[in-house]
């Protein structure tokens, strides 16, 4: 038994390593800013929650994990430094983990990693392959973010922020597909691109996807999708061929044509492993998603969705997808995630949030990094027409509010703390 330490245990990645170490019958404590529903979770699954960063949480741990938020300055590496503890990254930690398993499925990608890994995890589970699953988001098939299965089957996300995939060496990967991301680390598109070469390098078999003609494919065989048609609520439903042969009809339980490409991303390592058709078909047709995952939290009087797109593709996809549905005047609330996201991407940011009627701007979520006027929500929301500015969810909240008739649909958008917004909505009466 070791005693492991998290540094920002109250991320998604971070909480489900914990309560994995956990499981493995490991001493495990963390800290965080402030309570959470994850936080409480961990709590309540015996591991010890600090809150609030000081050198007295480190206790008498043999290992240090720290998340990519966590700048070096903070009290509790310096402790660590200073007793020479070994710290670990929350790649590096995955990667050993990953180790331990006879498969690792890795998905990877600028957008869809989430729910594609929410896919490949229920056809696995229906298919009775009692997989582990490590995933960036709570699952509404098992809500968690970690599913404890055999030692046959991994199926996690793998990020490329900081490099951070390079640490596993999947049996199978996906890239679902490659943008200018995470650039305050990269610097430009171009390292983007090397670092996803090299996270293909490192996979026995790499799965990629092509966005045109609609097909998922390794150097093996691909799997397509033909006659993609719009089933209402913004569903979509196609004919699926592998190798040009016709495997059936398939019928996707999630909203938005980009889960088409998601969807057969799923179906080619569901395949790959000898899944039957059967059991794919039954799984995408009953997917159950993820919570922010185009998650609709009210339908009445106005129809309210939670996501957590924060990208300008993401909030590009989201919007057109309800536009498919619904003749409503669209209601965008968004948070910007960093201000260097915004700034570099501001143009996007400014064509993707236009498509809506109506956009309120909340401050923005910081994550690591200091104010730069040029990226911040303030500076976005003046380049906005018919945009307003927030400086707290409670200010968005009010104004909001009054804007809903029942006559519109609101998109709550964003991966910071906006999900707070959506617990008003939730929550409250108007």
């Amino acid at each position: 038994m070791k005693s492991y330490h998290f540094i920002g245990i109250g991320g998604i990645s971070m909480s489900a390593l914990a309560i994995e170490l956990k499981k493995e019958g490991n001493f495990v404590s963390g800290s965080d800013l402030k309570p959470s529903l994850i936080t409480k979770k961990l709590e309540s699954e015996g591991i010890d929650v600090y809150y609030g960063h000081k050198h007295s949480n480190l206790r008498s741990a043999d290992f240090v994990i720290v998340s990519g938020a966590i700048n070096e300055d903070n009290p509790e590496i310096k402790e660590a430094v200073l007793r020479g503890v070994k710290i670990k990254t929350r790649a590096e930690l995955l990667g050993e983990i990953a180790k331990t398993y006879k498969n690792v499925i890795a998905i990877s990608g600028a957008h869809g990693k989430t729910s594609t890994t929410e896919m490949i995890a229920e056809i696995f589970i229906q298919a009775n392959k009692n997989p582990t699953v490590h995933i960036g988001g709570i699952s509404n098939y098992f809500n968690s973010n970690l599913l404890r299965g055999n030692k046959k089957y991994f199926i996690t996300e793998a990020c490329e922020y900081k490099n951070s995939f390079l640490n596993l060496y999947p049996t199978t990967s996906i890239i679902l597909n490659i943008e200018p991301e995470h650039l305050d680390f990269f610097k430009s598109f171009s390292n983007v691109k090397k670092s996803f070469k090299k996270f293909e390098e490192q996979s026995k078999l790499c799965i990629k996807v092509d966005k045109k003609r609609y097909l998922a494919y390794t150097s093996k065989f691909f799997v397509q999708a033909k006659n993609i048609s719009h089933l209402g609520n913004g569903k979509y439903g196609y004919d699926l061929f592998s190798n040009e042969k016709y495997l059936g009809k398939i019928y996707l339980n999630a909203i938005g044509k980009h889960n088409v490409l998601n969807s057969l991303s799923a179906i080619c390592v569901a395949l790959l492993y000898k899944i039957p058709f059967s059991k794919i078909y039954q799984a995408l047709l009953t997917y159950k998603g993820v919570k922010r995952r185009y998650e609709i939290i009210r339908e009445y009087p106005s129809l309210i969705v939670c996501d957590y797109a924060h990208h300008p593709t993401e909030i590009k996809k989201i919007i057109q997808s309800t536009k498919k549905f619904t003749k409503n005047k669209i209601i965008v609330a968004f948070q910007p995630h960093t201000y260097s996201r915004t700034k570099t991407l501001l143009h996007e940011f400014l064509s993707a949030l236009r498509l809506a009627d109506e956009v309120h701007i909340i401050k923005t979520y910081s994550a690591r990094e200091s104010f730069d006027f040029d990226g911040s929500a303030k500076h976005l929301s003046e380049l906005l027409e018919n945009s307003y500015y927030h400086s707290s969810m409670n200010s968005a909240y009010r104004k909001i509010k009054e804007r809903l008739t029942g006559k519109e649909t609101l998109l709550i958008l964003g991966a910071g703390n906006i999900n707070e917004l959506g617990e008003m909505f939730k929550n409250n009466n108007f």
